[in-house]
């Protein structure tokens, strides 16, 4: 018996890096360092070039980039300008479904890096998943799970937008310190201090590869690691060297391999066959430039379904089969031509219907 499991073997990917920290850590400028060497950017216009940046922190991004306008910027590294040279959108609103578009607009527009500083935004501001459910609540009476129900796909589509980049990712995410209420040895409640945490849903940083915490003395801890080297590093004013040593990691394996997309697309013969090929798509990092393509063929298997589960279908093909057999040769026999209505007519009471076509054929 064959199996569909098959030996692993490992690929070269984009970074996913997750940076958490509060006001004044260095969240921005360590992203804009890892992102120009994962990025191979060396001049403010290559980071022009190559690094897509959506600031939701009032325009704070500014403060880290220098006018390319200025003569012969464009060709100084950063150090040398002063500053570095990006890419930038600042929305007003943080509807993560906006975010998908600006996310896809990024990786068509051919940027190898992407910066979202922050994701937190998403979370608690302006259109942003806790303001969404409280929306679809008020839709379904009230009822913040309904609400949940909603909007939880909404989020699932904002995070593998975000994974299926194609290009390395940095997410920016505010901290806050997080408290929890005990009770003292005298029997009194007491509230406890637990550290810094991300002001973001729990479990968001199972989808990267990289996440550290930084502080206002600009140490970075690292608090998870796909890369056994940096696994509970602590790192001052992380730059280029902890991306190189990314890199290195990020490298050190096969180039994946492209498929043939036109084809095997149109080999799909139903949804769970796009399904299996759309996670594929995802491991790739196609997913934006793939997505109309994915749509178009959905639709059509989902219109030849519609087509072949439409009532009477069957029996009007046959119908259709047995007069054109009839037209084709006019010295067909009575008989044949008697026992092709027939069949019709059979199929006819199988389907619930007698068609008006099927006694008059006899």
């Amino acid at each position: 018996m064959s199996s569909r499991f098959m030996p692993a073997s490992r690929k070269q990917a984009k970074a996913r890096i997750a940076l958490a920290g509060p006001s004044g850590a260095g969240k921005t400028l360590t992203g804009l360092k890892l992102l120009y060497t994962l990025t191979g950017a060396q001049t403010v216009a290559d980071g022009i070039e190559r690094i897509a940046f959506v600031d939701t922190e009032r325009d704070s991004a500014d403060k880290y980039a220098v006018n390319p306008e200025l003569p012969g910027v464009g060709d100084m590294t950063p150090d040398e300008a002063g500053g570095y040279g990006f890419s930038k959108i600042s929305p007003v609103r943080y509807d993560p479904r906006q975010l998908v578009e600006l996310i896809d607009e990024a990786a068509l527009a051919g940027f190898t890096g992407f910066m979202l500083d922050s994701a937190s935004h998403y979370w608690f501001g302006p259109g942003g998943i806790l303001e969404l459910v409280d929306l679809f609540a008020r839709n379904h009476g009230g009822r913040s799970m309904d609400g949940w129900k909603d909007v939880r796909p909404i989020e699932r589509a904002y995070i593998e937008a975000l994974m299926s980049f194609p290009g390395h990712v940095v997410v920016c995410l505010r901290s806050k310190q997080k408290y929890e209420i005990t009770e003292g040895s005298d029997g009194k409640k007491q509230v406890s201090k637990l550290g810094m945490q991300p002001d973001q849903r729990d479990g968001l940083e199972y989808e990267f590869d990289l996440v550290g915490d930084l502080d206002q003395d600009h140490y970075l801890r690292v608090t998870k690691s796909r890369c056994v080297a940096l696994s509970n590093q602590v790192i001052h004013k992380p730059d280029a060297e902890l991306g190189h040593q990314l890199l290195d990691w990020l490298d050190n394996g096969e180039p994946p391999k492209d498929l043939d997309w036109p084809k095997v697309l149109a080999a799909c013969a139903s949804r769970e066959d796009l399904s299996v090929l759309w996670q594929r798509a995802q491991r790739l990092g196609k997913t934006q430039k793939l997505r109309d393509a994915f749509n178009a063929r959905g639709a059509e298997i989902a219109a030849a379904r519609r087509a072949a589960e439409a009532p009477g279908t069957q029996l009007d093909n046959a119908l259709t089969e047995a007069a054109g057999a009839r037209r084709s040769d006019p010295d067909e026999s009575e008989e044949a031509g008697a026992q092709q209505s027939r069949d019709a007519a059979r199929m006819a009471r199988a389907n619930g219907r007698q068609p008006e076509t099927a006694g008059a054929a006899r």
